[in-house]
């Protein structure tokens, strides 16, 4: 039985469409070189833009980025490893610095810009310029030989970030920019002062209103207080520093002057370098021992005891007279008392008698005392 021709047609229906495909795929030796779009790639995969960027020029103002940030509102970061200088053996130039970029509610339209910076060599301020609607040039200041600087970026899917791997440089802030807000986040490298943290320096220093140790201050003002909320030290005035015990005033230090507003007690020795006062200074003792008051007619008491009692005595020039054979009465003088008599060997009655005044001294003056005759 003779055979018919046959004729056999294969057609293979997926090769054209296999090729179509291998037309836009990806050469696995190309290291992803050959994706077009590699920020939409990066960000379909979940992975963050990476970059490399330099700040060629001195310390200063570098445009590193416009972005669009569209309100109510939009996200975008920015993050530097490295930092300005490159000197082996300075590890604050191994720096991060990291910028949150995010949109207003649009009312007021806006940005808000923040640096945190993590080392001394990090970037130091940020700034922005709004060139048109949702568009903005972002600035930060840095350090000059910021060289080879690692960057990384990511932001939300209705805003965009196109990062300038080589910025524009400004010596100064752009005039038409506003400022950002930096913040430094502390650690053992960048260890805050005092005033950052609102402290006190261990040297020096300013505290402005009460200090309690160990207890609150009751004493309000410029004062401190010591275990007790009442007790303590208080600033009543220019160069008036009070002291104060269970909220009782008992000492005032005014310029030269101690006033206490108590009783005074000594338990040991009291010494004093000039005169000691009572009265308000009525009465006075000098360094000397001399006292001073109105019981010595306000006068100091060694004139009233130089004037009033008798530092001396003493005969004054005197005199004799012959009794013998004459009648009278000797002395016959106030103030006048007998020194001598004598007497012969010849009849019964004194031959004569000698006689003095007797004086006293008060201060410089000598008097002769009165009184004594008959």
């Amino acid at each position: 039985m003779p055979f018919a021709p046959e004729i056999f047609i294969f057609v293979n229906v997926g090769l054209g469409e296999t090729i179509n495909l291998a037309a836009g795929a990806l050469q696995k030796d190309q290291n992803g070189t050959d994706i077009p779009d590699k920020k939409r790639f990066a960000r379909t995969i979940g992975a963050v833009i990476s970059t490399n960027i330099t700040f060629n020029d001195p310390s200063g103002w570098h445009k590193i980025a416009t972005v669009v940030m569209p309100q109510a509102t939009s996200t975008a970061v920015i993050k530097l490893y490295g930092g300005a200088g490159f000197n082996a053996g300075s590890p604050e130039q191994a720096a991060i610095s990291e910028l949150v970029l995010r949109a207003g509610n649009g009312s007021p339209v806006g940005i808000t810009a923040t640096l945190w910076r993590r080392s001394p060599a990090a970037a130091n301020e940020v700034a922005w310029v709004n060139t048109s609607g949702d568009t903005y040039d972002i600035y930060i200041n840095i350090g000059q030989y910021a060289y080879w600087l690692i960057a990384q970026y990511d932001y939300t899917g209705n805003a965009n970030v196109t990062l300038h791997s080589t910025p524009e440089y400004s010596s100064v802030q752009p005039g038409n920019s506003t400022s950002g807000q930096t913040y430094t986040i502390y650690s053992s490298l960048m260890k805050p002062t005092a005033g950052d943290v609102g402290a006190l320096p261990i040297t020096g220093g300013r505290l402005n209103g009460p200090l309690g140790i160990g207890t609150d201050n009751a004493l309000g003002g410029n004062s401190l207080v010591l275990g007790d909320n009442d007790t303590g030290f208080k600033q009543d005035g220019d160069g008036v520093p009070d002291v104060y015990s269970n909220y009782t005033h008992v000492l005032r230090i005014i310029g030269n002057l101690v006033e206490s507003m108590v009783s005074l007690k000594v338990n040991g020795n009291a010494v004093a370098t000039g005169e000691v006062q009572a009265g308000n200074g009525a009465s006075r003792m000098a360094g000397n021992g001399d006292i001073f008051g109105s019981v010595w007619g306000n006068n100091w008491l060694s004139l009233w005891i130089n004037n009033n009692f008798v530092a001396d005595v003493q005969l004054g020039a005197g005199t004799s007279v012959a009794t013998w054979n004459n009648a009278g009465s000797w002395p016959n003088t106030p103030g006048y008392v007998v020194t001598s008599v004598w007497k012969d060997y010849q009849g019964e009655n004194i031959d004569g008698i000698a006689y003095a005044p007797l004086q006293k001294r008060v201060g410089s003056q000598w008097y002769t005392v009165q009184g004594g005759t008959a």
